[in-house]
This record gives C-alpha cells, sequence and structure tokens, in this order.
C-alpha cells in the first residue's frame, strides 16, 4: 500500500524525471513554434485540471488561473527567443 506522502514522492520524482528529459532534449533538438505552441496549450489544460479540481476557494481558483497563464506565456515566448537566436527553431 502506498501512503500519501510516498504518492506525493512519486509524483514529484516522475514530473522531475519527464521534465530533466525535456531539458536535455530541449538543448540538443530542433523544434517548430506549433510544437511549442501545442505543448502550451496542452501544459494549459493540464495546470487548468488540477485548479478546477483543486480544494481552493473559486477566488482562489480563479487568480491561479490569471497567474499560470501569464506565465505560460512569458515562459513561452523566452523559449522561443532563446531557440531562435541557437538556431533551433524550425
Amino acid at each position: 500500500m502506498i501512503y500519501r506522502n510516498n504518492q506525493d514522492y512519486i509524483t514529484a520524482f516522475v514530473e522531475g524525471y519527464i521534465c530533466a528529459i525535456i531539458g536535455e532534449r530541449m538543448t540538443t533538438a530542433k523544434v517548430s513554434e506549433a510544437e511549442l505552441d501545442n505543448a502550451k496549450h496542452l501544459a494549459e489544460k493540464c495546470v487548468e485540471f488540477r485548479i478546477e479540481h483543486s480544494d481552493f476557494s473559486e477566488e482562489e481558483k480563479e487568480a491561479m488561473k490569471k497567474d499560470y497563464k501569464l506565465w505560460a506565456e512569458s515562459a513561452l515566448q523566452g523559449m522561443k527567443k532563446r531557440l531562435r537566436k541557437s538556431g533551433r527553431l524550425l
């Protein structure tokens, strides 16, 4: 049986592992703007789902949604800029 703390550790490990793989591929791979836009859209949907199914109040949920959308757009533009400069943006 897995207890709640163990589930948190496992989730954090898996998320960290996935981020490490993505980070490694991002340092060497070429990617298109459309692929980045799709990745951002999918990430937004995942975060939105987690917020909607959280125990926060509706007011807190709305604030979180606004914050993550601003962060996602800022992160996306930063990635595109760096990839463009390095010649890896298709």
